[in-house]
């Protein structure tokens, strides 16, 4: 047979089975686009998160290209240059609107008081992640990141996380072996059931490889995970976008709830918000609530929030801690999403909290009156520091870092005053040594005066943060009450296992000795520059 023979066969069988081979290729080609789809979803999906951007990019270039076929050249440089005009403002303001209609869309109600709390979170994050890891003891596993855990209404926050694979090699190899729960006073039990599709675990086992198999247009939030009895569930929300002209906004179309043995439900808002199993639930996306907070910067326009600056917020950064805003509460109606937010500029003052239902996501906002103004979180640090001045707290100075005693996280406890029976919000400070798995010492402040109501127990922080008098803790510090006269120095008997107090002379050797005058000169000299640039005129 000729060349030319077998070339006028082999094109006559194309020909007769063109359709059978264009469906087989579909397939094959449809199905490796499914399978590494994965691959190519956060470059696609930042697209569709700006879908409106690109349409008007499309319209513009149909616009050009339909006047330059007709002839029209003038106009259609005129309106590619009034495009390009309008994209380049769009790039420019393109976030800052889309913050803009974020805001519109909340629909917060207003608040008239703080709401109280009906517990807390007694460990802060630090804490908690030291207690997972004293009592991480498989070489094969490595504690994740910690989520708050919501328990039954009125008991405090505890903390879970996944016990991920570790190491290079078991990625591949190795299931995540379920999770570590650390209740909130600090005890840490195992779940080890092992999670077919889960954290830490790479390529197709990972379960956001899964999930975005599952849906390809959606943006995945952090996994976290909800403990019943012996089994731990794993839910991601995600999030998809919807117009609101000339923008897209993200908001929580539904949650994924990955089982241990690989079985994925994809429930929507509705379907998870009236889940008897997920009832009083933390569901709401944190990022969502985050986005809220950021959102309130823009209420009164662009304009507004770059250049006259009235009534613009901030989310502060939290000092001593890498647990941002916003907090996780307990409520009696359910968890809330917290955010305590300053006014734009140095101020550490409180000038409007945000509220996020955790459940379903509707948002409240409560705006102090100007003359009310609160102590802002970062504030309370020096309250509590001015409060035990004879601890040896963590300072940096020209001798270089000194003290082993630091406070973390201060977390919103809202009580009733006893006297006048307002709400009153109190900022909660856990009192600890840099490597302790433990709370030595918890602070109270109130965010009105910055008096301190220090408790050493885990039952009377409890009892306090739900209202009740704990005979014998008495305020101490405040505005206005310098380091040197706030409290009494404490006893030999009420310095024992109190973090960083300073014991008698006999009891120190010469480094220590050496060590603590250090730090009394510098204190001197920290206090001479204070009174130095406060006599300058």
């Amino acid at each position: 047979m000729s060349p030319e023979d077998y070339f006028k066969r082999l094109t006559g069988w194309v020909r007769e089975n063109l359709l059978p081979m264009a469906v087989l290729l579909a397939i094959v080609f449809g199905t490796g686009l499914w399978f590494a789809s994965p691959v190519f979803h956060g470059f696609l999906i930042s697209f569709y998160a700006n879908w409106s951007f690109w349409v008007l990019v499309l319209l513009g270039i149909v616009v050009v290209v339909v006047l330059l076929n007709r002839g029209y050249r003038r106009p259609a440089a005129m309106v590619g240059g009034a495009w390009v005009l309008l994209l380049f403002f769009f790039l420019i303001f393109g976030a800052a609107l889309e913050q803009v209609r974020f805001y519109d869309s909340l629909q917060a109600e207003a608040l008239q008081e703080i709401p109280e709390t009906a517990s807390v979170r007694y460990l802060p994050l630090e804490v908690a992640a030291r207690a997972a890891q004293n009592r991480a003891n498989e070489p094969r596993v490595a504690v994740g990141d910690l989520e708050p855990l919501t328990g039954e209404p009125g008991e405090p926050l505890g903390y879970v996380a996944p016990r991920v694979p570790n190491g290079g090699f078991n990625v591949f190899t190795y299931q995540q072996q379920g999770v570590a729960i650390v209740s909130s006073e600090g005890e840490v039990e195992t779940s080890r059931e092992p999670f077919e599709y889960g954290e830490g675990m790479s390529i197709t086992d990972n379960v956001n490889w899964k999930l975005i198999q599952e849906r390809f247009w959606v943006t995945l939030t952090d996994p976290y995970y909800s403990v019943e009895g012996e089994e731990a569930l794993m839910l991601v929300p995600y999030l998809k976008y919807r117009l609101s002209f000339p923008v897209t906004i993200p908001y929580w179309a539904g949650t994924f709830v990955v089982h241990p043995d690989g079985e994925i439900e994809d429930l929507s808002k509705a379907e998870i918000t009236n889940d008897p199993r997920f009832v009083n639930e933390r569901l709401y996306p944190e990022e969502l609530a985050l986005k809220a907070a950021n959102s309130l910067t823009y209420q009164n326009g662009i304009w507004n929030a770059w250049v006259t600056r009235r009534d613009v917020p901030e989310v502060p950064n939290i000092d001593n801690t890498n647990n941002e805003m916003p907090y996780l509460l307990p409520t009696s109606s359910g968890p809330v999403w917290f955010t305590a937010l300053e006014p734009y500029g140095p101020s550490n003052a409180i000038y409007t909290m945000l509220y996020a239902d955790a459940h379903t996501g509707e948002h409240s906002i409560y705006k102090l009156p100007i003359d009310e103004a609160l102590l802002g979180p970062n504030r309370s640090f020096g309250f509590v520091t001015n409060a035990y001045p004879d601890f040896q707290w963590i300072r940096t100075g020209t001798g270089g870092e000194t003290g082993n005693v630091l406070s973390l996280e201060p977390r919103p406890v809202v009580r009733a005053d006893p006297e006048g029976g307002e709400s009153v919000l109190y900022w909660m400070l856990s009192v600890t040594t840099r490597d302790s798995p433990g709370v030595n010492l918890t602070a109270f402040v109130d965010s009105r005066d910055g008096t301190v109501t220090g408790l050493e127990s885990y039952e009377e922080a409890i009892a306090f943060a739900s209202g009740q008098d704990i005979p014998g803790a008495t305020p101490q510090g405040g505005e206005g009450v310098s380091a040197e006269g706030a409290g009494e120095a404490p006893s030999d008997s009420d310095s024992e296992g109190t973090p960083g107090a300073t014991p008698s002379p006999e009891d120190l050797s010469d480094e220590e000795i050496i060590r603590l005058l250090r730090e009394a000169a510098e204190r001197l000299e920290e206090q001479q520059q204070t009174a130095e640039e406060s006599t300058t005129p």
